[in-house]
């Protein structure tokens, strides 16, 4: 578990309790950057934080740091991203032929068509 994915459910957590940054914050006695780094995984996060985290947001601490089973083999920002999954949703409409275009176009991005 690293601290981005901690930082999603985090976020996440945040959202379902209908809280904004700056409200979650102002509970938990910091400021809406450090909160904002938390969630984005760029600081450290110590337990007496997520404890605190998970008291106010009415979640287990356990929410924060388990991985369910049937997500371990995917990568977390394919679950949470909007954007990949439209990109996911509209592959699965076009035909194989199409899919291999769309393949070839990111892996020519990405630098493997060189």
């Amino acid at each position: 578990m690293t601290y981005r994915e901690i930082g999603r459910k985090i976020q996440k957590a945040r959202e379902e309790a209908g809280l904004s940054q700056e409200e979650l914050a102002a509970r938990l006695g910091c400021t809406q950057a450090a909160l904002s780094n938390y969630e984005l995984g760029k600081r450290r996060l110590y337990l007496n934080q997520l404890e605190r985290i998970s008291r106010v947001l009415g979640k287990p601490i356990t929410y924060f740091l388990e991985t369910r089973e049937n997500e371990r083999d995917k990568p977390a920002h394919l679950l949470e991203d909007p954007l990949l999954l439209a990109i996911l949703r509209g592959a699965a409409e076009l035909s194989e032929e199409e899919r291999r275009c769309v393949l070839a176009f990111i892996e020519f991005k990405r630098g493997y068509g060189r």
